[in-house]
């Protein structure tokens, strides 16, 4: 069995920590599709549960919720809308974060056929799929339950379907914290020889985005990131950080996506960790 760390740092649903959210590196091999495997395993909530928000990035998940003496719900969550998650009662589930572009290249599905809240997996009739049920229900064990996913991700990499594309080797240039200035369109395209309509029907068919978009909710995610690691950090210095050079066009975009000013975002932070300590 691969090696598994833990590395809660990188939990893809915010820190949840204490609702007993632990999220796992992948195997190298699957790294630059797969941000994590995530697991939450609570026995009880506190009164009234817990609604957790979910952020936009471009990336998806595939979970499995695990219920008594029948194989887990399997879900997968494409959404790139701001959305909300309610937490009740015991929480026993498992899922896999993918990067953009990655749920593609590993389920063979076409990215705007997965873009929902919660679809049902079994309507892809993945067969392998249904199986990874089957024994991800046989046990209590979340090692073994991670050793599960892992090794059916790693066959699945090896589909025709799976194989490195053009649109992959670009991905990373979009990201901000690879580089501020991002490549035009044109420019993409042409270090994959690919014409620009060629290149814009294929990054929407396997990220679900156009490149505009992705750009965008990535330069948020990281001035989110960026908020949470340091909320004293002026708003200013996080907008240049992230890619953003007009101050309003930041806190519009960051509105937008979040349901929150920059400001009211880090007001909510400080908050959270006063009540921490």
């Amino acid at each position: 069995m691969p090696a598994i760390i833990a590395d809660p740092a990188i939990a893809p649903v915010g820190n949840l920590q204490h609702l007993g959210l632990q999220a796992f590196k992948p195997h190298p091999v699957l790294a630059s599709r797969v941000q994590c495997y995530w697991v939450m395993r609570q026995p009880t909530l506190p009164a009234g549960g817990h609604c957790q928000t979910l952020y936009p990035d471009g990336g998806s998940s595939l979970n499995f919720y695990f219920q008594p003496d029948q194989p887990p719900l399997c879900q997968f969550n494409g959404s790139q809308t701001l959305s909300s998650m309610q937490l009740t009662g015991a929480q026993d589930a498992i899922g896999i974060r993918f990067y953009p572009g990655g749920a593609f290249q590993l389920l063979g599905v076409d990215a705007p056929q997965l873009q929902g809240k919660a679809i049902n997996a079994a309507d892809f009739g993945i067969h392998s799929l249904t199986e990874l049920q089957q024994q991800l229900g046989t046990t209590q064990h979340t090692a073994t339950r991670l050793h599960y996913l892992e090794q059916w991700l790693l066959r699945q990499l090896q589909q025709p379907a799976a194989q490195s594309s053009h649109i992959q080797q670009v991905l990373p240039l979009l990201l901000p914290q690879q580089q501020l200035t991002t490549p035009s369109v044109s420019a993409l395209s042409a270090a994959v020889n690919l014409s620009r309509r060629q290149f814009e029907r294929k990054f929407l068919q396997q990220v679900g985005l156009t490149p505009g978009q992705l750009k965008l909710l990535q330069r948020v995610r990281h001035a989110r990131q960026l908020i949470n690691l340091n909320p004293q950090q002026a708003l200013t210095d996080i907008a240049l950080c992230s890619g953003f050079y007009d101050q309003a066009h930041f806190i519009h975009q960051f509105q937008r996506i979040t349901g929150q000013t920059p400001g009211q975002y880090r007001r909510r932070k400080q908050s959270q960790l006063a009540m921490s300590q």
